[in-house]
């Protein structure tokens, strides 16, 4: 999906359904030093649908979703969230939503870049793929609609 898919979709929902984004206010939106500054902070780059997704809706409370964001000053910062899941979550993946039970979406990282199919993490069942190519299909399927 396409960041201009995701917007039509956006606005759609917001036009039919404008109750559901005054429940929650995202983060800010990223700008390119606020994800140069978490690349740096985790090691690695972010996928080109995440840093989309990040500079254009900022992340955070989502909608029915939260998505790990470049807002230093919000609990759903990035390199806060990779911090408390580094106990337990294996190398080689990166968060970037959770499902408020333990369980991570994540992405998996090739040669220090995090590639765009997302997975699902948990301690009980390990590592599984979606059906979602990407972070804005992974939105587009959860922040609008209750899972």
């Amino acid at each position: 999906m396409n960041l201009t898919e995701l917007k039509e979709i956006d606005q759609r929902y917001r036009a039919t359904k404008p109750k559901l984004f005054l429940l929650s206010a995202p983060d800010r939106c990223a700008d390119e030093r606020s994800l140069a500054e978490v690349e740096s902070q985790i090691g690695m780059k972010l996928s080109a649908s995440y840093r989309d997704f990040l500079r254009a809706f900022g992340g955070g409370l989502f909608g029915f979703v939260n998505v790990f964001s470049a807002d230093l000053q919000s609990d759903y910062y990035l390199p806060s969230r990779i911090g408390e899941a580094s106990g337990y979550l294996p190398p080689g993946l990166l968060p970037f939503s959770d499902d408020n039970a333990g369980g991570l979406y994540v992405l998996k990282v090739t040669e220090g870049k995090a590639g765009e199919r997302v997975y699902y993490w948990n301690t009980d069942g390990g590592l599984n793929e979606t059906q979602f190519g990407d972070v804005m299909e992974f939105v587009a399927r959860f922040a609008y609609e209750p899972a």
